[in-house]
């Protein structure tokens, strides 16, 4: 198995060459962001009667990353720019279903305190940071997703890197289904974590983590390159 990576490894990876991006390789990826926060923007103002939920949300995100990684491993087997253009369409559409099922599912979250608070005869309205979904493995996993999907994005168009959409999504969609065994029924906050430290503590941890996926299938790819044994990187990581 090893040799058989080392070989494909070998044939497919071009030498790193790193140029300057241009302002249009950014463009799936604003638009994975951009129509993310919008659509959380249209389920505050429009409420979740009939809107779609962010379990839905979740399950596109999985199918595009599939069908993206099932592009991008094609491509390297059989290049096409329409297999490129397909896998960068569909990681854009994982990224922005990823993230909008976050966004979704933190306003559903303020929903239900808020609910909870009418029925008690409250008047006061909920503090909306304080339901940053970041609460569960579930909210966490949304987020590793979502780092590991927005960085494939931000690398993966140039030209050195066209492969890394093969290793990175196929993990992403593991965490995401992970992610639905874990299940996504919206915890209750305990007061001792009600601080504004929380989401951001924990968010560019969840997002770090992503990235740091991305990162390191790339440096394994490239070390099976060069001809680095895989015991001997199971040795070092180990150690």
């Amino acid at each position: 198995m090893s040799r058989v990576l080392k070989q494909t490894a070998a044939g497919l990876l071009p030498e790193v060459e790193i140029k300057a991006p241009s302002f249009a390789s950014f463009v799936p990826a604003a638009l994975a962001l951009g129509g993310a926060v919008g659509l959380t923007v249209l389920r505050f103002y429009a409420g979740g009667q009939g809107f779609i939920t962010d379990g839905a949300l979740m399950m596109l995100a999985l199918a595009c990353y599939l069908l993206a990684a099932v592009f991008h491993l094609t491509d390297l087997y059989a290049p096409s720019g329409v297999f490129q253009k397909l896998g960068l369409w569909g990681a854009t559409g994982g990224v922005f279903f990823n993230l909008a099922s976050w966004g979704v599912r933190w306003i559903t979250a303020y929903d239900i305190e808020l609910e909870v608070i009418r029925r008690q005869g409250g008047t006061e309205m909920p503090w909306f940071f304080r339901y940053i979904p970041f609460a569960n493995l579930y909210d966490l996993s949304l987020a590793f997703a979502f780092g590991a999907g927005i960085a494939t994005l931000l690398i993966a168009h140039r030209k050195n890197f066209r492969f890394l959409g093969a290793i990175s999504l196929p993990l992403a969609a593991l965490i995401l289904v992970l992610a639905r065994f874990i299940g996504g029924e919206i915890a209750n906050l305990p007061p001792v974590l009600d601080s504004y430290w929380r989401p951001i503590h924990v968010g560019i941890a969840s997002l770090s983590y992503g990235i740091a996926l991305v990162c390191f299938a790339t440096a394994v790819v490239y070390l099976l390159k060069d001809g680095v044994k895989t015991e001997s990187m199971a040795i070092w990581s180990s150690s």
